[in-house]
C-alpha cells in the first residue's frame, strides 16, 4: 500500500524506501520501511507528499531529489 494515497498496488510496482538520518533512502534490508507509488511521486504535490513522509518518519525530513533516490 502506498503511504501517500493509500492505494493498493502490486508490490513489484511500488518503491520501497526508508528514513535514515532525516533523509529518504532506498530500503537497505534492515529497519522500518514504507512504499510509494509512481503516481504519487509524479503528481508533484510536494506539500502532501512531504506531510505524509514526515508522519511516516516521525520527524522532520527534507526531500532534495526523490528521483535520484529512486533511480540509484
Amino acid at each position: 500500500m502506498c503511504v501517500v494515497c493509500r492505494g493498493r498496488f502490486e508490490q513489484s510496482t511500488l518503491f520501497r524506501l526508508q528514513c535514515k538520518d532525516g533523509e529518504i533512502v532506498r530500503y537497505i534490508d534492515s529497519g522500518r520501511s514504507f512504499y510509494l507509488c509512481r503516481e504519487c511521486i509524479d503528481k508533484k504535490d510536494e506539500k502532501r507528499l512531504l506531510k505524509r513522509l514526515n508522519a511516516v518518519c516521525k520527524k522532520e525530513i527534507k526531500i532534495i531529489n526523490l528521483e535520484s533516490v529512486l533511480n540509484g
